[in-house]
């Protein structure tokens, strides 16, 4: 399969599973990956990577990810980073609550991972960062 990007995604999620899953997939497209397991350093951590995209856990047990989303965008170094929230949650208000944070995208897991690698080039593609 021919890799398709060299861009930086930070993922945030505390399933070891779902980090799992992620690996491989930004493996085999070609995405730099940064890894955190917890929401406590969300910010700090995507003021030093500079990703071109955050995939964001909602359901996270210290920070949830409405809030993490609200503080990435309060944040002038983070304001214009692309979010793509992901979450169990299936309810259309999750989904509301997630794009009144901030994020660009709302995806339901379980998530078919060629609609996650769609999303991730149509939020980075036309990006001029």
């Amino acid at each position: 399969m021919n890799k398709i990007s060299s861009k930086r995604i930070l993922l945030v999620d505390d399933e070891e599973s779902i980090v799992l899953l992620f690996q491989t997939i930004f493996d085999i497209y070609g995405y730099k990956a940064h890894f955190l397991m917890s929401s406590e350093n969300v910010v700090s951590t995507a003021i030093a990577v500079k990703p071109d995209l955050i995939i964001l856990d909602v359901a996270m047990p210290e920070k949830d990810g409405y809030e993490v989303c609200k503080e990435l965008r309060e944040n002038e170094f983070c304001r214009d980073i692309p979010i793509i929230m992901i979450t169990a949650l299936s309810l259309n208000q999750d989904k509301k609550r997630g794009f009144e944070c901030g994020a660009n995208a709302f995806i339901f897991k379980p998530f078919d991972a060629l609609l996650m690698i769609n999303e991730i080039k149509r939020l980075t593609e036309h990006e001029s960062r």
